[in-house]
């Protein structure tokens, strides 16, 4: 499952997803991994959540991105949930190449039963019809 937090800088997504995760930490079986782009969130997780910087690893598109995941992935086989927090800013992109993305890691994560949460900064209204399915109010 995938599930996409969209809405304008400022407006509480990153918390949301903070909370979340802190909380699945208790209910999710398997290992939690959040991906960023720096640091400034590492000490608001709790520290069973692997916490990976992007920025030391030279994440710089959705292929990088998804490769990037796949490793991660097979290097612990029980992953269950990956967040990725303001992915545009990840990957240096907007939607270029993002719906792909999406179908990309959905077919992955059913195979593998590993769920995504991700974080998207736009404003709501203008989103590409495509995220629809995934939007999940906050």
């Amino acid at each position: 499952m995938i599930n996409v937090i969209i809405g304008a800088k400022g407006s509480g997504k990153t918390k949301y997803m903070v909370d979340h995760v802190n909380m699945a930490v208790k209910d999710e079986p398997g290992t939690l991994v959040f991906v960023s782009k720096d640091n400034r969130l590492m000490y608001d997780l709790k520290s069973a959540v692997r916490y990976i910087n992007t920025e030391e690893f030279a994440v710089d598109d959705y292929s990088v991105l998804y490769g990037f995941l796949g490793g991660i992935i097979s290097n612990n086989y029980d992953v269950s949930h990956i967040f990725i927090d303001s992915i545009w800013k990840v990957v240096n992109s907007q939607e270029e190449g993002f719906e792909k993305f999406l179908e990309r890691i959905a077919a992955l994560g059913e195979k593998l039963n590993i769920n995504f949460t991700i974080t998207i900064s736009a404003d709501k209204q203008s989103a590409p019809a495509y995220l629809s399915k995934y939007l999940v109010e906050i």
